[in-house]
């Protein structure tokens, strides 16, 4: 897929997962034709990749081309005055907009990196769209009686009316929601901050043909704004930690991108160790720790320790900027006390009263009333059915006891590290009572291995790699690969398939031998690769070769058990490939 709008997330492979995530909204987007999707918020929080989902979203609205307008915006974190945000909500959907409808991707980066309202005038008068240049030109007039008010109600209002008036339906994604009543001045100087700016949503988040979908990384934030200022006009979404096998298939493909060895437990340690956060594994992957080592379980706890005690470990430091930006909202006394004490005992619900008393609060039920709210919406602790607990997330809460345990508990560094060790050793029991010989780990290992072969050894070597792959054609040689990943069908098709292993030539090596490869991969003890089986495979692959267009392509199949009589003798009159060698799944290094 195409990225027709610049994702944070970097590498467009890295995306991971999300798979209910994405076909629910991507059910809401199509519905928006129908006028029955109704505007939402992800609430999540930081770093769970929000920002990466809503782009990945506007990039397939984007590709499909089917009726849904797609717009991103971002709200700064940083003084701006109404007048200049006005405009650049205004420009940026204009230009997005143009984008769309012309099929000029261009205009996004071009317009948004120094492009003027007579630009877009000028495309949307050639696109022959005159309602779109007579908002323009009406923006134009009222930016010069500098009324910053009817400014802001023409700039968000846009979406809907321009798109009703050509019967057409956007989706509005707006990033860092809650920015919008703390950034947003009235005045030029910025003096005069407009702390109820998202009410005025309240009628415009109504309109079913321009929804709105909605995030921000300060939920609790979020939330009060939505329920003070918005109460009624949004639904709640949220948005949690990917799940094990999502993790697993991350902690994969930043290996391979980022050319860092992993083995099948440390996989299993690391996917464990970071319950899921997406962010927690791409720093692991990009610490600066000088003996990283993510190959063995030692280099893996270290790694993990650095990240989250040293001075110099990013996850640290994120969240203590996070916790920086936070307590001096609040009257901070009480307030480190209750964070530890809750986030020592994070699995634990506690009410009000009982942390009273434990902590020996001097407090009356009002100002402790106000402190917890305050907490809560500083996203640095929970409610859950009228009580509190710590935000659930181990690494969170040994990063603030490591930082502020000292100033009320004596805690050390030493505690986390303790800690860190017990679930380690937790883990590896675990891991070892799935393990045995083959379990459910096993079949992603090969995947990965097959495909780290493929990606950075196999055409170095052709002979060797030659000898590991039965039934190859004449001439046949292993190659560059412009992309080697598991191939999953695109959002909402049906039926949805996914095929192992698809390895795609590099398109100026196709005529010397450049053969992209398609590949099942089947890790067995015993269960030998059938006829049915190729029969499914083969249905999946029909739907490869409708998407992609392949010039020059070579099926495959590996099968640790080996494979039945019927299917080997369907494969050698078909010319499909085959390998049950078991150097595939190891290391050049390990043979």
């Amino acid at each position: 897929m195409k990225m027709y709008l610049k994702e944070k997330i970097g590498n467009p492979e890295l995306f991971t997962g999300r798979k209910v995530e994405m076909s629910y909204l991507l059910n809401w987007i199509d519905r928006i034709k129908q006028k029955v999707s109704k505007s939402i918020a992800i609430l999540s929080r930081r770093k769970t990749g929000k920002s990466a989902l809503l782009q990945r979203l506007y990039n397939i609205t984007f590709e499909k081309n089917a009726g849904v307008i797609p717009f991103y915006v971002e709200i700064w974190e940083t003084d701006q005055w109404l007048g200049t945000f006005s405009k650049r909500f205004f420009l940026t959907f204009v230009s997005q907009y143009l984008a769309f409808k012309t099929r000029t991707p261009e205009y996004i980066e071009r317009i948004e990196s120094g492009g003027s309202l007579e630009e877009v005038a000028d495309i949307a008068t050639e696109s022959g769209l005159d309602y779109v240049v007579r908002i323009i030109r009406n923006f134009q007039r009222i930016i010069q009686d500098e009324d910053v008010d009817e400014l802001w109600g023409v700039a968000r209002d846009a979406p809907r009316l321009i798109g009703g008036h050509y019967d057409e339906y956007v989706v509005q994604m707006i990033d860092e929601f809650q920015f919008i009543n703390r950034f947003i001045f009235r005045d030029k100087n910025c003096t005069q901050c407009i702390s109820n700016l998202a009410g005025s949503y309240l009628h415009t988040a109504e309109y079913k043909n321009a929804p709105l979908l909605i995030c921000g990384s300060w939920v609790g934030w979020l939330m009060n704004d939505l329920m003070t200022m918005l109460p009624g006009r949004f639904q709640s979404y949220h948005l949690n930690d990917i799940p094990e096998d999502e993790s697993i298939e991350m902690i994969y493909k930043y290996s391979l991108l980022e050319n860092i060895t992993v083995t099948e437990e440390t996989t299993y340690l690391l996917a464990g160790l970071t319950e899921g956060s997406p962010f927690y594994i791409s720093e692991l992957f990009r610490s600066i720790y000088p003996h990283k080592d993510l190959s063995t379980k030692e280099g893996v706890l270290k790694t993990l320790e650095f990240e989250t005690l040293h001075e110099s470990g990013n996850i640290r430091g994120t969240w203590l900027e996070y916790i920086a930006s936070a307590l001096p909202r609040i009257n901070e006394k009480y307030a480190k006390e209750i964070v530890l004490y809750l986030s020592q005992n994070r699995d634990q619900l506690i009410s009000r009263q009982r942390l009273k008393e434990i902590l020996h609060l001097e407090l009356s039920d009002n100002e402790l009333d106000k402190k917890l709210r305050a907490l809560l919406r500083s996203d640095i602790i929970e409610m859950h059915y009228a009580k509190y607990r710590g935000v659930q997330d181990n690494i969170f809460g040994k990063i603030f006891r490591s930082e502020y345990g000292q100033d009320i508990d004596e805690f050390v560094p030493q505690g986390a590290r303790d800690e860190y060790q017990a679930l380690f050793e937790e883990l590896l029991i675990k891991y070892h009572s799935l393990s045995g010989e083959y379990n459910r780990y096993k079949g992603a290992y090969a995947e990965f291995m097959i495909t780290w072969h493929l990606r950075f050894e196999a055409s170095k070597d052709n002979p060797s790699y030659q000898s590991m792959m039965q039934n190859l054609p004449h001439g046949f040689e292993f190659t560059q690969y412009e992309t080697v990943r598991a191939y999953h069908s695109p959002p909402l098709h049906q039926p949805e398939f996914q095929v192992d292993i698809f390895a795609k030539a590099e398109p100026g090596l196709i005529e010397n031998h450049g053969y992209s490869l398609i590949g099942e991969v089947k890790y067995r003890a015993t269960i030998k690769f059938s006829l049915q089986e190729m029969e499914a495979f083969l249905e999946k692959v029909n739907e490869i070769l409708r998407l992609e267009q392949l010039e020059k392509y070579l099926l495959f199949v590996f099968s640790s058990a080996g494979f039945t009589g019927d299917v080997l003798v369907f494969m050698q009159a078909n010319g499909i490939a085959w390998s049950d060698d078991a150097r595939w799944l190891k290391r050049k290094n390990e043979r």
